[in-house]
């Protein structure tokens, strides 16, 4: 009633008015108005405690410690069995297919298809994400879509999303062990990028999503743990189990951990609880059908994006991830006939030389998070060098074999090419943390998707480069110091990007200030009656 009214404001939740201190004088009046209720007569029911839908309910994010390990485990573990499904057969499968005949660039195509799916895959969530967010309403509030994404049906959804590709490449799996045929693993490759597109996005989604605080860090470190330590480490793992039981048990192994991953997120999305917040329900429609596109776009939709996108930080985060991708999925396509042709290694010395790649990456990726937080205001300057590194220490790995040959040389190379891929890759996820983490509602996925897409790009063009000179030594020797050089521009690029901007010596990303809102003047009945007004 309005006997309760204090000089605090008041919002009307039907209405969107807000009762301000200048009328709350006006209540008490309005109050004595009022006839006094009967308590004989007319004493009101209790209401119902009602139970709200899962559409309308908002995730419960305070988790124990023991649950929060358990689902950020068995959402870490969707990306590592879809990195497992790609890195595994690196090691062995260029060479089984060379020796039934089958050329090179054919092989590569069976490899890349791989990536250059999840790109394709990529490039179609990021243009949907990208085209919610500027046909956004202008009235819909950041914190309101992000009540909206942690839904308890949206979670459950998403989970989904990630059993039924998993389950894609579970089927997929088993095919390629009942039928090893060449097109057998390029239908199938096919598929599961597509998928892999699907699980990265969803997977990093929820890692974000369904935790907060402490557990929300835990949950993002090790989804970029798992990612990190199966695409470096699965060729081992590959050129293991290939040598010990043959190629069949290899996809029969990964189809098995899939099958159960499906069965263990399963279970976290019957973990998944809601709480007594409502998620607004204006949040809950959509445009009209016949609303014509042109009409929906909304302007301060397409301003965010162009601000988030245009933002130093993001282009530097963009530029290093694409980068390193093309030079990473290269040398991923070229060194096994490489060590197969210029060193006479089997498939099990090829799987020990990604080893070595594997073991350099992680503890260099560790170190440079210890660098990265001490040296604030000189993240640039340090992603651009590793850039200039990484281009410069894989174009040594390929020179070992005319320059000195020898196996000693070459480890090192790829330890130190190893060690610049670390100090490359885990700045622009940090560089991507950083932009990620001041933007709000729709624009987090946008810019998200963006950076997996261009990632996916460098790693699809760079396989395709890759398998073209796969059978020219000199070819390749070319190939690698052309990306030295275009490694040193884009790092000059980021340099320069960096100090027009004056972003370069900042610890964190600078937001533009915000315009400053003029303060709300007392309502007034300006127009004939409160009806109108």
């Amino acid at each position: 009633g309005w006997g309760g009214v204090t000089s605090s404001p008041i919002k009307c939740a039907s209405a969107g008015l807000v009762l301000t201190e200048a009328h709350a004088g006006a209540a008490p009046a309005m109050a004595a108005q009022q006839p006094p209720p009967n308590e004989a007569t007319d004493t009101a029911p209790a209401a119902p405690e009602a139970t709200l839908d899962e559409s309308m309910q908002s995730m419960d994010r305070d988790h124990s410690w023991t649950k929060c390990l358990f689902m950020a485990l068995c959402i870490s573990l969707c990306i590592t069995v879809d990195i497992l499904q790609y890195s595994m057969p690196l090691a062995f499968l260029p060479s089984v297919l060379e020796d039934r005949g089958h050329k090179q660039m054919t092989i590569a195509t069976a490899i890349g298809v791989y990536y250059w799916m999840g790109f394709a895959g990529g490039l179609i969530i990021t243009s949907y994400m990208v085209y919610k967010m500027v046909t956004a309403r202008d009235e819909d509030s950041d914190e309101g879509m992000e009540d909206q994404v942690r839904s308890v049906k949206v979670i459950r959804k998403n989970l989904m999303y990630l059993v039924c590709s998993l389950g894609v490449g579970a089927v997929t799996l088993a095919g390629q062990a009942m039928y090893p045929r060449m097109w057998v693993h390029t239908v199938c490759r096919c598929a599961q990028g597509m998928a892999g597109a699907v699980i990265f996005f969803y997977a990093f989604l929820l890692s974000a999503s369904m935790f907060t605080g402490r557990q929300q860090v835990l949950a993002m470190t090790m989804a970029s743990m798992a990612l990190n330590v199966a695409e470096v480490m699965g060729s081992a793992f590959g050129a293991l189990i290939f040598d010990t039981f043959g190629q069949h048990a290899v996809f029969w192994t990964l189809g098995i951990v899939s099958v159960i991953n499906q069965v263990l997120v399963l279970i976290v999305m019957g973990m998944v609880t809601g709480t007594t917040d409502k998620v607004p329900e204006e949040l809950e429609t959509s445009w009209p059908e016949a609303t014509p596109v042109s009409e929906r776009i909304s302007k301060k939709g397409v301003r965010k994006l162009k601000r988030a996108m245009t933002r130093p930080r993001t282009v530097c985060s963009v530029v290093l991830i694409t980068f390193a991708g093309l030079v990473k999925a290269s040398m991923e396509v070229v060194l096994p006939f490489h060590a197969d042709h210029r060193w006479g290694h089997n498939p099990l010395a090829i799987g020990n030389l990604f080893s070595y790649v594997a073991l350099a990456y992680i503890l260099s990726a560790m170190v440079a998070g210890q660098v990265w937080i001490h040296t604030e205001g000189c993240h640039i300057c340090l992603s651009a060098i590793s850039l200039v590194m990484l281009g410069l220490s894989a174009w040594c790995v390929l020179l070992t074999a005319s320059v000195y040959k020898h196996e000693g040389v070459l480890v090192t190379n790829l330890v130190l090419y190893g060690i610049a891929l670390g100090f490359t890759q885990t700045p622009a996820a940090l560089l991507l943390a950083e932009v990620v983490d001041e933007e709000t509602g729709r624009a987090k996925d946008a810019i998200n998707g963006v950076w997996n897409t261009m990632w996916e790009f460098g790693g699809s063009l760079g396989f395709l480069l890759g398998g073209l000179l796969a059978e020219n030594y000199a070819s390749q020797i070319l190939l690698f110091a052309s990306y030295t050089v275009v490694c040193a521009l884009a790092a000059f690029c980021m340099l320069s990007v960096s100090a027009v901007s004056g972003d370069m010596f900042s610890g964190r990303c600078a937001l533009k200030k915000a315009p400053e809102l003029e303060p709300i003047k007392p309502w007034e009945p300006k127009y004939g009656g409160t009806s109108k007004a």
